[in-house]
């Protein structure tokens, strides 16, 4: 089965490479839906998981049923599909500029969380599945880009969400 995966559906047997759509979403451009039609018109034979909630009609065709039931809270499903992701397919981080900020929240706090601790898994296990990219406005990037050079040096960020795309479909039929 192939298709989008959306909070908190859980699809027993996914058999196909597995994507997550890992990023800002408070806050954010609603990216997801421009990389879910990317990656599903380039391999229609791909599962893409996205944490951002409700079903806009550009990616309505793709969202696939299932039961909604199965996991407490999202954060359990979004931790389930990250560990298939790494393993199986791959997490796309994507890092896009800020558009409405919240003095109330850190943009991208969880992004920035899991970031890490993907990167630093990665850095013991080059068995990990994941790529990154940004649009070149999300906040302390050349930071970012400055201590991935220095811990992970063969992971760079792509220019485009495109590019992240094409390196995702990359390493997930790997």
């Amino acid at each position: 089965m192939s298709g989008l995966i959306i909070p908190k559906t859980y699809i027993e047997n996914i058999e196909t490479p597995l994507i997550f759509l890992a990023g800002p979403i408070r806050s954010a451009p609603i990216w997801q839906d421009k990389a879910v039609n990317i990656l599903l018109l380039k391999d229609p034979k791909l599962t893409v998981v996205s944490p951002r909630r409700g079903i806009r009609s550009s990616i309505n065709k793709f969202v696939l049923n299932g039961d909604e039931n199965y996991f407490p809270r999202q954060r359990s499903w979004e931790r389930y599909h990250l560990n298939i992701a790494s393993k199986t397919g791959a997490i796309l981080f994507w890092l896009p500029g800020e558009i409405d900020h919240n003095c109330e929240k850190v943009y991208a706090a969880m992004t920035r969380k899991e970031l890490g601790d993907w990167s630093t898994a990665y850095k013991y296990d080059k068995s990990i599945r994941f790529c990154i990219g940004s649009d070149g406005k999300f906040s302390e990037l050349d930071t970012l880009r400055y201590d991935l050079l220095m811990d992970i040096p063969n992971k760079d960020i792509k220019d485009s969400l495109e590019e992240t795309c094409e390196e995702a479909l990359r390493l997930a039929n790997q």
